[in-house]
């Protein structure tokens, strides 16, 4: 018995060693990595470790916004800009999209002077919101109620809006099919049969299309959100990391750092991901505070992906803002003069190794510096190595002489646009700052992604772009303020709305000083009256890789011999031309872009042959059109003769045609994602393109571009 007795303790000994054993493996094994799959929402908005994630091909972010396509400052105009279309009860409707996507931000100015809310005008104004083609909206409310937070679910700090001026609203709206916004009034009815056409309307609405086939549920107002709570929590506890703690791994000290000399405050080898970053500077001084420099490499990146003093880093600019006795506090970074501190949340995956360094290019010691380096480990958190970007910043000046002409002309000047960022690969855009002098704020934003010269983002004035209005002013909110005023230390989080680039992006902001200068808050220290300056700080995620998105055929439409080699067929021809236009245009310099070009325009229609890789997953058409008194333009797309259950919203942002100087007119280069389902392993696909419908009763074409994703 007693033998046997020892071997049972033996045997339960062995269990329970194995047991261990295996639990301490599990303990050393990641947990499942975060999916890259789509998620949106409040549940976007609350997962915050997402944002180094690359998003699928075929997710794209998009604005519908009362712009002015001709070139010239008419945004706003009530009827010529600021209207899409009228629908059939008579209301104006100002946003129309197809989905799957996501409605993450909107932003509204109607209430000034010359606005559709301003002056008494009417202060009965609803709001209506239709998902899915329903016939009656899911939402209809008064705009000032749904703007200023009393309209349940829509309620603070999700939405805000300040007085007369503007209103701002980030309460996410998914949407399966579609999601269309209108306004209506008796006051709205009586300005159209009145003609009124005057400014004072503007808006943006920025979203997220997601790949046919997401699966996105459509929001619905019964719907129980706990995220909402955790986002709640975020936005009203600013300075405070918004991610989860649990589980971080601290590295904190402090260090003395002489002038001219430097500390590696950060240097880990193996897979994790930095979650904060908390300095304490001493001496803080302006000439600390500007010329201390942050340093950051991961894994085996050439260059480092972060090397800017810590003034920009965590958003206060450089020297001449002055800006070193200020405090910012928003969601993911900031600084405070008086706790001499700084902070930063931005999720920061690497795989290999990872260092973080100061610099002090000071002629001063820093007597203490004080750090805690927040870090998750691969065991907490586990990213996807082939499908993460790595956490980069980019500082890029600019600066124009304000009045120099090129050429005899009263609106053409030495440099239409002041660069904000520029950058080739696969990543995405998460944060703005800017700082400036002389620019004046009437400069809208061009943002022009993957080579299209069509901008996919176009603004209506840069305090509009950073969520403000009338030349903005000093809040600071989660995702959106400044230290000063619109266009000075102005920053914008784009969070869960970011400007996803898949081959390349360039940011670029008008600049229209010489037609609106003035002088009041616009100068800057050791900057000449007559120079605009920019300086644009960049946050973003980019993947250690070459683009994804390749060049791989194209058919030149009505050159007969291009016609030939890709078996052009088309059917229902209504005419063919030969003309010359421009892309949307800068005001200070006409016919941008101006080139000529044949096509043809049908009725029933085209389809032709292409290459494409067979390793390819998915493919992108890029369309170039006319879109001249032809206003919102759909067909249908087939592949080897299946129809893709998508149609092509060719041109889906307006039906207004040209009224005076103002029209939505010129090239436009609009794109189609094909899914990989039907493109794979082909080295060839013949394309139909099929006449749905368009305010001329005809769909054009005059040069197609074929991409597809590696």
């Amino acid at each position: 018995m007693m033998n046997n007795s020892k071997k049972i303790v033996h045997a339960g000994l062995m269990i329970c060693i194995f047991t261990n054993a295996v639990l301490s493996l599990l303990a050393q094994q990641p947990l499942s990595c975060l999916s890259p799959k789509i998620v949106t929402g409040f549940e976007q908005l609350a997962s915050i470790e997402r944002l180094p994630l690359l998003y699928p091909n075929g997710t794209k972010k998009n604005r519908f916004i009362s712009y002015d396509a001709s070139g010239g400052n008419g945004f706003g105009l009530l009827q010529s800009t600021f209207t899409k279309y009228n629908d059939e009860k008579g209301d104006i409707v100002i946003f129309d999209a197809y989905g799957p996507g996501c409605l993450y931000r909107q932003q509204m100015n109607i209430w000034g002077g010359r606005g559709v809310a301003g002056n008494g005008k009417s202060r009965t104004i609803r709001i209506k919101y239709y998902f899915d083609d329903e016939k009656e909206p899911r939402i209809n409310a008064l705009i000032d109620d749904f703007f200023s937070g009393k309209y349940s679910p829509v309620d603070t700090p999700f939405t805000f809006k300040n007085g007369t001026q503007f209103g701002i609203n980030y309460y996410p709206f998914t949407f399966k099919k579609r999601l269309r916004v209108a306004l209506s009034d008796t006051s709205l009815i009586r300005l159209k049969k009145e003609n009124w056409n005057q400014g004072g309307n503007w808006y943006q609405y920025d979203f997220l299309t997601y790949p046919v086939g997401t699966d996105v549920t459509t929001w619905s107002e019964s719907e129980k959100n706990t995220y909402k709570n955790k986002v709640f929590q975020q936005w009203t506890h600013l300075g405070e990391d918004p991610k989860s703690t649990t589980g971080n791994k601290i590295f904190e000290n402090t260090v003395q750092i002489k002038a001219d000399d430097h500390a590696i405050i950060y240097d880990e080898k193996g897979k994790a991901s930095i979650v904060s970053i908390n300095l304490k500077l001493d001496p803080f001084t302006e000439e600390t505070f500007y010329n201390t420099y942050i340093r950051i490499r991961w894994d085996d990146l050439s260059n480092p992906a972060v090397d800017v003093p810590l003034s920009y880093f965590f958003g206060g600019g450089g020297w001449k803002d002055q800006y070193s006795k200020k405090t910012l506090k928003n969601l993911l970074f900031g600084f405070n003069s008086d706790e001499h501190s700084f902070y930063c949340y931005f999720p920061m995956p690497y795989f290999k190794k990872a260092t973080i360094e100061i610099v002090n290019k000071s002629k001063t010691d820093i007597s203490a510096l004080h750090y805690a380096i927040g870090v998750k480990p691969q065991s907490v958190v586990c990213y996807p190595e082939n499908e993460t970007g790595y956490f980069m910043v980019k500082l890029t000046k600019d600066s124009c002489p304000s009045g120099t002409k090129i050429i005899d002309s009263p609106k053409v000047y030495a440099k239409p646009y002041e660069l904000a960022f520029k950058e080739i690969g696969n990543g995405h855009v998460e944060a703005l700052n800017m700082f400036s002098g002389n620019y004046w704020e009437d400069g809208d934003e061009f943002t022009y992604i993957d080579g299209s010269n069509t901008p996919q983002i176009h603004g209506d004035g840069t305090e509009d772009d950073f969520n403000q209005g009338w030349a903005g002013g000093k809040f600071q909110k989660a995702l959106w303020g400044s230290l000063d005023m619109g266009v000075k230390g102005v920053y914008r989080i784009y969070l869960n709305e970011p400007y996803i680039f898949t081959d390349d992006i360039q940011m670029r902001f008008e600049n229209t000083s010489v037609r609106y200068r003035k002088t009041n808050g616009r100068f800057r220290i050791a900057t000449p009256d007559t120079v605009v300056q920019t300086e644009f700080m960049i946050w973003y995620y980019k993947a250690n890789s070459e683009p994804v998105l390749h060049l791989t055929d194209s058919v030149d439409i009505g050159n007969t011999l291009s016609e030939k080699q890709h078996h052009f067929i088309i059917e229902g021809q209504t005419h063919s031309d030969t003309l010359t236009d421009c892309f949307d245009s800068y005001e200070s310099a006409d016919d941008y872009l101006q080139s000529k070009d044949d096509g043809r325009a049908f009725n029933k229609f085209i389809s032709f042959n292409v290459s494409i890789n067979p390793q390819n997953k998915g493919v992108r058409i890029r369309n170039k059109i006319n879109r001249f008194n032809n206003g919102i333009q759909i067909g249908n797309v087939y592949v080897d003769g299946k129809k893709i259950p998508q149609p092509w919203y060719i041109l889906s942002y307006s039906d207004q045609i040209a009224k005076g100087n103002r029209s939505f007119d010129g090239w436009f280069e609009s794109e189609y994602e094909i899914p990989e389902k039907f493109t794979k392993n082909k080295k060839q696909i013949n394309i139909k393109i099929e006449y749905i419908s368009a305010v001329r009763n005809e769909l054009n074409s005059y040069f197609i571009k074929i991409f597809d994703y590696k």
